[in-house]
């Protein structure tokens, strides 16, 4: 099996432009999710064996379209899990601030030991998100439904925030209520025959404004 970093260089052509420094980085990421996962199970054992495509190709997808709408310097991933896509934005942005939630601790150590080990001075780690207004840009990946998810950030996200959530391309589109407006969506296929996906970006008004 080639090593993650020989898959980036493979598959180069189909992906967005990626320098040697941030292949580097995400392939020491790697190197530590693969040693943690055998004590604590991050993320399932098929998952580990198509990382490059189902967490680190799709996250730099995401990370890619999210940035479209960034206004200011400060990211968020709720409930960041094993760091996607927060890490990688953060590993493709290094002058953007980016805060990982993770409520559960065990990968709240986790995320810190990359970070550490990375120095990835642009990260934060916290743990659950309070309530409380975040301005700026969320992304959502694989956390909750979708209704839950409207429900728990109407009360987290300040006027013009923009949500960052995707879903399989061949899955139905949540319906968002009124004061998440949706701007725009994007579909992209990962390599390796892991399918196709598509994120959508929604802005929140919330209502009376």
């Amino acid at each position: 099996m080639l090593s993650l970093k020989e898959q980036f260089n493979s598959f180069q052509e189909f992906l967005p432009a990626l320098t040697d420094h941030e292949i580097k980085k995400y392939d020491e990421y790697f190197s530590i999710l693969r040693s943690w996962n055998e004590k604590m199970a991050l993320v399932s054992k098929k998952s580990i064996e198509l990382s490059f495509a189902t967490h680190f190709c799709d996250s730099v997808f995401i990370s890619d379209f999210g940035k479209k709408f960034l206004k200011g310097n400060q990211i968020y991933d709720l409930g960041s899990g094993a760091g996607f896509p927060g890490l990688v934005f953060a590993i493709r942005n290094p002058d953007i601030k980016v805060r990982l939630y993770e409520k559960l601790l065990k990968k709240q150590t986790f995320l810190g030991a990359v970070v550490g080990q990375l120095k990835l001075q642009n990260v934060e780690v916290r743990g659950a998100m309070p309530e409380e207004k975040h301005q700026g840009l969320l992304f959502a990946r694989a956390v909750m439904p979708p209704p839950e998810l409207f429900k728990f950030l109407s009360t987290r996200m300040s006027d013009g925030s923009i949500l960052i959530v995707n879903i399989g391309s061949q899955a139905e589109e949540p319906t968002p209520p009124k004061h998440f407006q949706k701007l725009e969506e994007t579909r992209y296929t990962l390599p390796l025959d892991c399918g196709s996906r598509k994120a959508i970006a929604y802005k929140f008004v919330p209502r009376g404004t």
